[in-house]
């Protein structure tokens, strides 16, 4: 694993209202794990290639090429690389009360993970800025600052839009698929809901949110079987029946093509035991 990293030691951070403690990019590989806990400090971080897992306070996901995803102050989280597949990613650490303004401003505070959304320009600029060795400290906060003002505020309208995102029929069967990721849904279900036929439901669908209803029930069953097992003492094969997958030797070798670790293995690391 290699790592390019700068880093700020100022002996008096309150000075600052825009601190920087690291910026750098990340070459990961399978053994990268990072754990907080009450973090001092946001992390943005910004996927280039590769997937991973992120559990902040207990939300699960996993970032994948273009996405952001955002690390509060005062959470709790741990975020691993894939093992087959591991993050390069472009990132930065900030804190101080203009942080804690802008985040609040733009509405970010419970904004964790957006989805293909690429702000790796201005990930990059941030981190030229926070480079520039000839400039002092000051000069190179103030300079970040105006870049982060300017990455909450597209990560403020492509969350917040005003107008409808969503047509409005994808977004009903959405909804419906959100509240039964345990059960089993057909697809003729799912066309008798919206009054269409089944290749007319796939096509809606998968305009809007780029999967079909079954792969996105599917992938929505593979977060809720992460929670499961670090929330609960269940078994696997519990968990496999209590998804409605059609038995355990299946739920395993689906959760490990998509999170690249068996559902025991996956327990083990986000625990921080050993495997």
């Amino acid at each position: 694993m290699r790592e390019d990293i700068i880093s700020f030691n100022c002996d008096t951070i309150e000075e600052y209202p825009f601190y920087i403690e690291m910026a750098g990019i990340s070459y990961c590989d399978g053994t990268y794990r990072i754990e907080r806990k009450n973090s001092p400090i946001y992390c943005f971080e910004y996927i280039l290639k590769g997937q991973g897992t992120v559990n902040i306070n207990g939300e699960i996901f996993s970032p994948v090429e273009g996405d952001i995803y955002i690390l509060h102050k005062g959470s709790n989280h741990i975020y691993f690389s894939d093992k087959k597949n591991p993050w390069t990613k472009i990132w930065f650490n900030i804190r101080g009360p203009l942080a804690d303004h802008l985040i609040q401003a733009y509405k970010l505070n419970k904004i964790h993970h957006v989805q293909n959304f690429d702000l790796k320009e201005s990930f990059y600029r941030f981190l030229s800025v926070a480079q520039a060795s000839s400039e002092s400290p000051r000069e190179i906060f103030n300079k970040a600052a105006l870049i982060f003002h300017e990455i909450a505020s597209k990560i403020h309208d492509k969350i917040h839009a005003l107008g409808p995102v969503y047509d409005p029929t994808a977004f009903k069967l959405k909804e419906y698929l959100d509240k039964r990721t345990m059960d089993h849904i057909s697809l003729n279900e799912l066309s008798r809901l919206i009054q269409k036929s089944t290749s007319q439901t796939i096509r809606i669908f998968k305009k809007e949110f780029g999967v079909t209803p079954y792969e996105y029930l599917l992938s929505k069953k593979i977060e809720t079987a992460k929670l499961l097992l670090l929330n609960t003492n269940m078994q696997i094969n519990e968990i496999a029946l209590k998804l409605k997958f059609a038995d355990e030797h299946y739920f395993s070798n689906y959760f490990k093509t998509k999170t690249g670790v068996s559902p025991s293995k996956f327990r083990h690391i986000s625990m921080g035991k050993q495997v």
